[in-house]
């Protein structure tokens, strides 16, 4: 029952057709949370509520690329908004709302409990592998990007285009490719499970395999 009225509430703040943080990602890694949340015997209740809200004002900062709006911090603080309103002890919607603050990997306090590490894991497992490749494609093509750009000057373009916290300053600069070189390619090393180092191992052999071939067929040399 309030599984479901989260979900009512969290609802309008996934659009539509957003593949990469609409409700499409939102079930995916509450499903893979809760599998990895099983596995390394944490609270599934906490888990799949942080899961549901994680997401709720990152199409807000992701489309408005204010400098200062932080989508795991404003998240958070909305989170405990709705369950306050639903009546939900404070204890509980403190463990979720860190949970929340902490799924980030640009920023954001570490998780500290197990449950927070396990919707970090799960979250980044989006991010890479077979799912991740079709998600840079969208984000690419949502913000108007090449797929793929080539960047001699990496640390230089990281100087122009991203800010001290890793967040992109004008996304429309950006690319799929460089957003591999620059982040999704340390996710695997980021996790903290168990079950999440095993998953992630996997899944960024393909992204890396991916990203090299693409590479070699732009070039011509494949």
């Amino acid at each position: 029952m309030v599984r479901a009225k989260v979900w009512e509430r969290a609802s309008s703040f996934y659009p539509d057709g957003d593949w990469a943080h609409g409700r499409s990602h939102i079930e995916r890694v509450t499903r893979a949370a809760i599998e990895i949340g099983t596995q390394e015997g944490a609270d599934l209740d906490i888990i799949e509520l942080a899961a549901i809200l994680h997401d709720i004002f990152e199409h807000r900062e992701t489309h408005s690329n204010i400098e200062g709006l932080k989508h795991e911090v404003h998240g958070a603080q909305e989170a405990r908004r709705i369950l306050t309103s639903l009546g939900i002890p404070s204890e509980v919607t403190e463990r979720v709302c860190h949970c929340i603050e902490a799924h980030r990997k640009r920023t954001g306090p570490e998780p500290r409990t197990i449950e927070a590490k396990c919707l970090f894991d799960a979250d980044k497992l989006d991010c890479i592998g077979a799912i991740g490749v079709i998600r840079a494609a969208f984000v690419s093509f949502d913000h108007g990007q090449e797929f793929y750009k080539e960047e001699k000057d990496i640390e230089g373009y990281k100087r122009k285009n991203i800010r001290p916290d890793g967040t992109i300053i004008d996304f429309s600069k950006h690319s799929s490719n460089l957003e591999y070189e620059l982040s999704l390619k340390q996710v695997a090393s980021r996790v903290y499970t168990q079950t999440g180092r095993r998953l992630a191992v996997e899944r960024a052999a393909f992204m890396d395999e991916f990203f090299e071939r693409v590479g070699k067929e732009i070039k011509g040399v494949l």
